[in-house]
């Protein structure tokens, strides 16, 4: 009789996987040989520990993974906007020509020199949302983070039931007031949001405005989760290693296979590398969205063990309005507390999926056709929407029971 198969529930249960964990400690598993050439422990900057990171008491300076803007800056921030909006030029052309920043850029260069080879993340503080329009924020966003990564990626592939690239996307909770938990992604709600990666090299977001409560941003060191389980459990480095049946989005019914952890040998001038790419949601839907799943128990204890070594190791940001935080999305891990919004206080965040062809990773091969259907001209659907006003994601939209 076949195995029956297991429900992965979206939000992990730390008794069953306490349980998993016992479980195995008994079996007394021979299975301790990490994969061929993966390192035993990763000695990098990026995989970096809570104690390591300091938000709160950063020097006037600033650090590798702190910038905040200073009057100067600024003004030439808001000079570049005005430059922009003078050239009367669409927003896709937004580049470091059509948005100059003559002192700032090199400041942001080393951005993401931080994100490619440093902490794998910078949180940029202090733009004065309350001074500009929406859409003259999204030019601000956009144009500084050009200088950080030259290459957005597509988000969506239609708007307004046309075909398009979305290049930008709105994160806030979406819902009308009574609504059940009715949209796939938990982006579009108040709802935590456990542990995962998105698509593509660089993960921004922008905060328009802050909640009542709550909301935080967690975040870890892949690299760290990565070194905890070489040390502890190597059976389950080898099970991410593996390909696994992931639910197709487009094609409901359909698996693509392929493995959630990448290694990348040191070559030439690049260091050796270690690539995370999941996201639990693709195994156990959300709200009223179920999924169905392929996955073992063993496959499942591996989730529940990212989640919960990334909640062991994680920092917390507050999250303020007029910060811009952007993560390395293949090193990094991250997650959302959930928030309370009240009339005079509404979370709204922007997001970009960003690349720097000068400094961009090497896409293992398995996951080069998702990021070609993101960076890559060829598959362009239409014209580059810049959406002022928030609209779910096609694959997010609220289904019509």
């Amino acid at each position: 009789m076949a195995a029956a198969i297991e429900q992965v529930p979206y939000f992990p249960n730390r008794n069953d996987y306490e349980s998993r964990t016992f479980d195995h400690s008994r079996e007394q598993s021979t299975e301790t040989d990490l994969p061929n050439g993966f390192p035993k422990r990763l000695l990098s900057t990026m995989a970096w520990e809570r104690e390591d990171v300091s938000l709160e008491h950063a020097p006037a300076g600033g650090t590798p993974y702190l910038l905040i803007l200073q009057g100067p800056q600024l003004a030439e921030i808001d000079a570049a906007l005005r430059h922009f909006q003078r050239l009367g030029q669409p927003m896709e052309t937004l580049d470091p020509s059509t948005f100059p920043l003559p002192c700032l850029h090199s400041v942001l260069r080393s951005v993401s020199d931080n994100l490619h080879s440093g902490y794998g993340f910078t949180l940029i503080r202090g733009v004065p949302v309350e001074r500009y329009t929406r859409a003259e924020n999204i030019i601000i966003y956009v144009g500084i983070s050009c200088h950080i990564a030259a290459i957005r990626g597509r988000q969506d592939h239609q708007f307004e039931g046309q075909p398009a690239d979305v290049m930008l996307a709105h994160i806030t909770d979406m819902r009308r007031p009574g609504d059940v938990q009715n949209y796939a992604l938990a982006a579009y709600s108040d709802s935590e949001v456990v542990f995962h990666t998105d698509v593509g090299d660089i993960v921004s977001l922008f905060v328009l405005s802050e909640p009542a409560s709550g909301g935080e941003s967690l975040l870890a060191s892949g690299w760290t989760v990565y070194n905890a389980l070489a040390e502890t459990r190597p059976d389950l480095i080898r099970v991410l290693a593996e390909d696994w049946p992931i639910p197709s989005a487009q094609e409901p019914g359909v698996f693509k296979y392929r493995p959630l952890l990448y290694h990348q040998p040191s070559c030439g001038l690049a260091p050796e590398r270690m690539i995370l790419q999941f996201s639990r949601r693709s195994f156990s839907g959300f709200g009223t969205h179920s999924q169905l799943n392929m996955l073992s128990s063993t496959q499942i204890e591996a989730l529940d063990a990212l989640h919960f070594l990334a909640e062991k190791h994680h920092v917390a940001m507050e999250l303020k309005q007029g910060d811009m935080q952007f993560i390395n999305n293949l090193s990094m891990i991250h997650a959302r507390n959930s928030y309370v919004d009240d009339p005079e206080n509404r979370r709204h965040l922007l997001r970009l999926w960003l690349r720097d062809p000068q400094k961009s990773w090497v896409t293992p091969e398995p996951l080069r056709s998702r990021a070609d259907r993101i960076y890559n001209e060829n598959y362009r659907r239409g014209p580059q929407i810049f959406p002022v006003d928030p609209i779910p994601r096609s694959v997010g939209k609220a289904r019509r029971d």
